[in-house]
């Protein structure tokens, strides 16, 4: 009887060791499945460079406040920035048109900026679910400070580029 326990701790030890190296052997395989395709952050942005009316670029000497308009209420999606000379925003995936106010905190004005676009599920992997790309189809501004607004480059997806040019005026 004394010899029972001593065997149950060598198959124990046995078990374990097993254990240990078919899990040392299957973790390159588990780890190299799957998350190789996927990106860090599958969150796709709109670009806007600022301009001056001469084509230059500008920055914003302004402590600048953006919101997006939304059925449920405003959200601020940049708070108090201050020499801002561009600005990422993601676009709704759910509506065709993103409407954002900009707040010029130091001349009391606000802009608005409105942007048409289409969107277009972009499916990864099973691992890495669904982005969503888009396509913008029209943009406007109110003319406070901004003079006008034009699109770039209408291809919203994981490229870095400019997709729209804000001008402002003198």
């Amino acid at each position: 009887m004394s010899h029972f326990p001593f065997a149950a701790l060598k198959t124990l030890r046995s078990l374990r060791i097993l254990t240990t190296l078919t899990s040392l052997a299957l973790l390159p395989l588990l780890v190299s499945c799957g998350g190789d395709d996927c990106v860090i952050n599958n969150t796709v942005s709109a670009t806007m460079n600022f301009y001056m009316a001469d084509g230059n670029p500008c920055q914003i000497m302004d402590t600048l406040t953006v919101s997006i308009v939304r059925e449920k209420g405003d959200s601020v999606v940049l708070n108090r920035k201050l020499g801002a000379s561009n600005l990422a925003f993601p676009l709704g995936y759910s509506s065709m048109c993103d409407t954002f106010v900009f707040r010029f905190a130091r001349l009391g004005v606000s802009d608005s900026v409105f942007i048409l676009h289409d969107n277009h599920p972009y499916f990864i992997s099973l691992d890495c679910g669904t982005a969503m790309f888009h396509t913008l189809t029209a943009v406007d501004c109110t003319h406070h400070l901004m003079q006008s607004i034009q699109i770039t480059h209408p291809e919203i997806n994981y490229d870095a580029q400019e997709n729209i040019q804000l001008v402002f005026g003198d």
